[in-house]
């Protein structure tokens, strides 16, 4: 693969679509982790799909970085290879047997570890695929693939009409959860250390906190339930007894739920009262269910929760209509091929929240 941006273009052993200029090439690649030496692209063969599965030539995927800084960096550690990223777009090649309302030359999104993966071409279960509105720019729509998160994190709050609600973290989750937070009526804030990523979610109508107002003095009495967020990375132990104290204030029962990769000590006590503390992993009902994701079986979410596929749709739904703003929020749009650099920007932690890879022509 040639990249044409010299230092950050992503090592590999042979030729391939990824990185090319045509965006074409007779062996598809793929992005993977590739132990000790890093980033590195490998074949990706895909034969036909098998019954239940949608081959999609890709157009875009975007990072998920808390999900794949991590297994990149477990992966140097281990030795293992692991194919990268789980949010793709791009257009439908040809569907397998048994799959419904799809077919070649669709536009969709298309989700799922080890399937929807930073790849020229990608295999994918039918029900972690949903088809995009002719007039909504794949680049995107792509967004709903993570944010079907949020939603799922939303419904595990039971969020409702005139909660309050503070995120922690304005990174890619939490401006998620903000932006679906207020489009169930709640009213936002988000506390967040960094200047540029505090700067986008007031761009999408959060209020700014400082963490010194969890424990200080409140005006008046709150008159409404309190739901807190926590969308933190590593080590969030006082930020999260700060946010227990806060929800804690507000009358009836204030729940506290886990959306990020962080390791917190709590002391259950008398003390903390009556918070529910809730996590909140994945996407939906039936995600890692290989049997209803390929439609050979259905399921029955928890009350007041939904299915992966349901959660994917809603989300692409509050794309359509303007609820969440991919384009307010701080994602840079590159090509695949400079994926190493890609990383080390997201490593560093500024204020991009996210990256969105580019194959061959505009999505």
């Amino acid at each position: 693969m040639t990249s044409g941006v010299g230092t950050r273009g992503v090592g590999t052993s042979g030729s391939g679509a990824i990185g090319a200029e045509t965006g074409s090439a007779d062996v598809p690649r793929v992005l993977v982790a590739a132990g000790a030496d890093g980033l590195r692209t490998a074949d990706w063969p895909t034969e036909p799909p098998a019954a239940g599965r949608v081959r999609i030539t890709t157009e875009c995927s975007l990072v998920s970085p808390g999900t794949e800084l991590h297994y990149l960096d477990q992966c140097r550690k281990t030795g293992a290879v692991q194919p990268l990223g789980y949010c793709a777009a791009g257009t439908v090649r040809d569907v397998g047997e048994g799959v419904p309302g799809l077919a070649p030359g669709d536009r969709v999104i298309a989700m799922g570890w080890n399937y929807a993966v930073h790849a020229d071409v990608v295999s994918v279960p039918w029900r972690l695929v949903q088809r995009v509105p002719d007039e909504l720019p794949l680049t995107s729509a792509v967004v709903a693939d993570i944010a079907a998160t949020a939603v799922h994190a939303g419904d595990r709050a039971g969020l409702r009409d005139g909660d309050e609600v503070l995120v922690v973290g304005a990174g890619l989750i939490g401006q998620l959860v903000a932006q679906v937070a207020r489009d169930r009526g709640a009213a936002v804030s988000v506390m967040e250390r960094n200047p540029g990523r505090m700067a986008a979610a007031q761009r999408l109508g959060a209020a700014s906190r400082e963490e010194r107002s969890l424990t200080g003095p409140e005006p008046g009495e709150p008159t409404a339930r309190r739901c807190v967020f926590v969308c933190a990375t590593s080590d969030a132990t006082q930020t999260l007894r700060a946010a227990l104290a806060w929800a804690g204030r507000g009358p009836g029962r204030p729940v506290v739920v886990a959306v990020g990769r962080f390791s917190a000590g709590i002391e259950f006590s008398a003390e903390l009262g009556n918070i529910d503390l809730r996590n909140s992993a994945r996407c939906g009902t039936g995600y890692r269910d290989d049997d209803y994701v390929h439609g050979r079986r259905d399921l029955t979410p928890p009350e007041g929760e939904d299915t992966v596929d349901n959660n994917l749709a809603r989300a692409l739904d509050l794309v359509h209509r303007g609820a969440i703003r991919p384009e307010a929020m701080a994602i840079p749009h590159m090509p695949i091929a400079e994926a190493e650099y890609a990383y080390d920007l997201l490593r560093s932690r500024g204020d991009a929240v996210s990256v969105l890879f580019t194959y061959g022509s505009p999505a």
